[in-house]
C-alpha cells in the first residue's frame, strides 16, 4: 500500500462553446455559485462546496484561456464524464428537477451481484459532458473522509444540492502505459481494474479504498477510448487539478521527462496524453495542525 502525495479532488475544466449556456446550466440548475466571469478571456468559473471548483472554458483563437498554463499548453476537456456529490436521500429530487429542467436522465444500479443497490443518475450538459449524481454521507464516519469534505448545500428548491465533486473519468489510448505512469510519475494510489474493460480507478486520497455505496471518497477513473455506462465517454484533453504534497509530486517528477511548470501556485504537468494535471497546495485553513 502507498502513501500516496494526492490528496483530493481540486478542480476541473471543461471546454464549453457557449458561456452564457454554460452558466444557465450551471448556475440555474445545479445552483453552484460563479466566482469568475470574463468573457474576453472566454472564462466562468464556479465554485463546488467549499473548496473545489468546476472551471469553464470557451477556446480563444491564438491563446490559451490561463495565461499561466499556457507553458504547459492546458485546455478544457471534451467529453469528459464526471460525477458530483448530492446529499444522501436528495437522490429523488435531484431527478425531479431534471424532468422538471427537461433534462433527460437515467438512473443505473453500480453495486456488485449481491450487494444493496447503489443506484447513479446520468445525464449530459449542453455541450456533451456526461454528468452523474451519486449519493454521499455527510457526516464524518471513520478516518478515510477525505481532507475537502462534502458540504451541506444551501437549501434551494429550484436547483439540485451539490455536496462536492466526486471523480472525473479520463481516456488514455496507451492504456497498459497509464498503469504504470500515474503512480510511478504522480503518485496515483491505484485502486482497482476491471477484467473485462480496459478501465483502472485510482483513489484520491493516501491510499488505495474500495469505492461504494455513500462513500466521501473521491476518484479518478482512467480507460482507454470506449463508450462507457449512459454512453459517456472519457475526456480527452482534460486540464485536472488535485490537492497534494506538491513538493513530493515534483520529487517523483524529476527525471521523467514529463514538461511541468513550478511556480508559487502549484505544480501543473502535461501528462505524455495530452491530460494536464494541477497539484495545488490545501488551503492554509485545512494544513495539518504542529503538535
Amino acid at each position: 500500500m502507498i502513501n500516496s502525495p494526492i490528496l483530493d479532488l481540486a478542480t476541473l475544466t471543461l471546454e464549453v462553446t457557449n458561456l452564457e449556456t454554460a452558466k444557465s446550466f450551471y448556475v440555474g440548475l445545479l445552483g453552484l455559485k460563479p466566482t469568475l466571469y470574463d468573457p474576453e478571456s472566454g472564462i466562468l468559473e464556479l465554485r463546488v462546496g467549499e473548496y473545489q471548483s468546476l472551471r469553464l472554458w470557451k477556446p480563444l483563437t491564438r491563446r490559451c484561456n490561463s495565461e499561466r498554463l499556457k507553458q504547459v499548453e492546458a485546455r478544457g476537456g471534451t467529453h469528459v464524464h464526471f460525477a458530483l456529490q448530492i446529499p444522501k436521500g436528495s437522490r429523488q429530487d435531484a431527478q425531479n428537477l431534471l424532468t422538471l429542467y427537461g433534462v433527460n436522465w437515467q438512473e443505473i444500479d453500480l453495486a456488485n451481484a449481491g450487494e444493496e443497490p447503489d443506484l447513479g443518475t446520468y445525464f449530459f450538459d449542453p455541450f456533451g459532458h456526461g454528468l452523474e449524481l451519486r449519493e454521499v454521507a455527510l457526516e464524518r464516519t471513520d478516518s478515510r473522509f477525505p481532507v475537502i469534505p462534502p458540504v451541506r448545500p444551501t437549501q434551494d428548491a429550484r436547483t439540485i444540492p451539490i455536496a462536492g465533486l466526486r471523480e472525473v473519468a479520463l481516456a488514455f489510448t496507451r492504456f497498459e502505459n497509464m498503469l504504470e505512469r500515474l503512480p510511478h510519475a504522480y503518485g496515483f494510489a491505484f485502486a482497482d481494474q476491471m477484467e473485462n474493460r480496459a478501465f483502472g480507478q485510482f483513489t484520491l486520497g493516501p491510499s488505495a479504498e474500495k469505492d461504494g455505496q455513500f462513500t466521501p471518497r473521491r476518484w479518478l477513473y482512467c480507460w482507454d477510448p470506449q463508450v462507457g455506462l449512459a454512453d459517456m465517454l472519457g475526456g480527452e484533453h482534460v486540464t485536472v487539478g488535485f490537492f497534494a504534497d506538491v513538493e513530493a509530486v515534483r520529487v517523483r517528477l524529476e527525471g521523467t521527462g514529463l514538461e511541468y511548470l513550478h511556480d508559487e501556485h502549484g505544480l501543473a504537468v502535461r501528462d505524455t496524453e495530452g491530460h494536464v494535471f494541477e497539484f495545488l497546495d490545501l488551503p492554509k485553513e485545512l494544513e495539518p495542525r504542529a503538535p
